[in-house]
């Protein structure tokens, strides 16, 4: 049994949530679900032991596991009882292979070689990634690791799993497969926290709710109404008189890492101004390389991608993101100065802008009064919304958004409607990596859906009601009755 009591925690006197109590029994699975800034994070390190051994908060209540008080135990001690899936999932991925990384854990375990292979065979093989077990982690796209840091968990067979937005990367396929593996792990008696702004996907493997909203108890989520599909889909927003300037040119695109085989295959397209473009397709299907060739910081194999004019081969990509800047996934991993300010001029200042761009773009993401906050204070959204500001402030002519969100925050879905309006009215293009169908209906006037770094269709929101091409491209099924949770900022 895994009870927790009255749970509070606050940082420097600032509350973050009060009073949280539930219990969970063997093979049970609870959701804890609240928008963004609601203490998910910090709930998942409490329960683990990071707050306050790792981090230094004051936190009062009980975490009982097997009738041990296990609250203010250090993270060690716990590690073979409780299982964290951090929202920043690559901050625990320590391998320099996918096996390596899922063996990692169970050789400190001291467990003999055969029940080593035996786990690391199974966690692969629950996960999708048996073909990727030689790969280098680095080479795995952002879902792809997702799922190696939860298969690097579950292999360990804990007690407990915490999972902290465990689908925000995975594809539908990716969710499905999480689905059925807590389902048969919670048959072998394992318990799941789930921690999340929503469960789609995996509700049927729940069997408890509760949400938080600010401070902690919220008790109920908010119903935001029956979205009908001609609501999903946008009007063109091509409009005839905008000119048709191709802005970025495709062609014949071929790209390969060292010692693997081809990811992307001969792939042509454009995106011209007045495109919002949602690139969508299973993970690992080359979307984050497709756009890392658009913008120039990586080169093709094979045949060339012109921006603007440029061909990329001929042009360093600092040259090129003075006309596409990307926005990536984990921004953790980008953040490099020390004030927030600093941060958002540093790309603007390069390439000669003034700093009225930065303080511009801080006023559109709602971080003008953080300027001078150190990045790594903010939270995760307030970190998208950073580096959405710092590639905004570089004015780009195409601006894009490597999975930045789902619509199951309505804040920052909010923040990139106008985003993507400001880009529209300003002639621009804006390209959208997502597995979120409801961004891509809602959002762009364009899909492209790559499967196995092939383009298998460029054409409009029509397709996400096409049964078969969505069951068999793997993407998410459009959610036409939508229950969204909101909250603070």
């Amino acid at each position: 049994m895994f009870v927790v009591k009255n749970l509070s925690c606050s940082f420097n006197g600032k509350n973050v949530f009060s009073n949280i109590s539930f219990s969970l029994s063997r093979g049970e699975a609870i959701a804890i679900l609240g928008p963004a800034e609601s203490g998910k994070t910090v709930l998942a390190y409490c329960l683990t032991g990071i707050i306050p051994n790792r981090i230094a908060a004051e936190v009062h209540g009980e975490i009982v596991l097997d009738g041990e008080n296990i609250l203010g135990k250090k993270p060690g001690d716990l590690a073979s009882k409780i299982g964290l899936v951090m929202q920043n999932y690559e901050a625990q991925l320590f391998g320099l292979t996918v096996e390596e990384d899922v063996r990692f854990a169970l050789e400190n375990m001291g467990l003999d070689e055969h029940e080593i292979e035996g786990r690391v065979d199974w966690a692969l093989k629950s996960l999708g990634l048996e073909k990727y077990r030689s790969y280098r982690t680095s080479q795995l796209s952002g879902g792809l690791k997702q799922r190696l840091a939860i298969a690097s968990v579950i292999a360990a067979k804990p007690k407990v799993v915490i999972l902290d937005d465990p689908t925000l990367n995975l594809d539908w396929i990716g969710i499905k497969s999480l689905e059925n593996i807590i389902a048969r792990l919670k048959n072998e008696g394992m318990s799941f926290v789930v921690l999340s702004k929503c469960v789609d996907g995996i509700e049927n493997v729940i069997d408890k709710t509760i949400v938080l909203g600010n401070n902690g108890w919220n008790g109920n989520a908010i119903e935001c109404g029956e979205v009908k599909p001609h609501d999903l889909l946008t009007k063109s927003k091509v409009s005839k008189n905008m000119k048709e300037e191709e802005l970025i040119r495709v062609e014949n695109v071929w790209f390969k890492y060292p010692d693997t085989d081809y990811i992307i295959k001969n792939i042509s397209l454009s995106i011209r101004r007045g495109d919002v473009v949602a690139i969508m397709g299973s993970n690992g299907s080359g979307k984050t390389t497709l756009v890392k060739l658009m913008s120039g910081i990586l080169k093709p194999s094979k045949g060339r991608v012109v921006v603007l004019g440029k061909d990329t081969r001929k042009y360093s990509a600092s040259d090129i993101a003075k006309h596409v800047t990307v926005v990536f996934q984990n921004p953790e991993r980008y953040t490099v100065f020390e004030t927030v300010f600093d941060e958002v001029y540093f790309g603007c200042r390069n390439i000669g802008l003034p700093k009225e761009f930065a303080e511009n773009a801080l006023r559109f993401t709602g971080l003008y009064d953080k300027m001078f906050e150190a990045p790594y204070n903010l939270s995760r959204s307030e970190k998208i919304r950073l580096h959405i500001a710092s590639a905004l402030a570089m004015n780009p002519d195409v601006l894009i958004l490597d999975e930045p969100l789902t619509s199951c925050d309505l804040i920052m879905f909010s923040m990139l409607k106008s985003l993507v309006d400001y880009m529209y009215m300003q002639g621009k293009a804006v390209v959208i990596v997502t597995h979120d169908t409801n961004i891509a209906a809602k959002l762009c006037n364009r899909v492209v859906v790559l499967n196995n770094g092939v383009v298998v269709t460029d054409s409009n929101q029509s397709i996400f009601f096409n049964d078969n091409f969505v069951r068999n491209t793997g993407i998410r099924p459009l959610k036409i009755f939508n229950k969204i949770f909101v909250g603070g900022a």
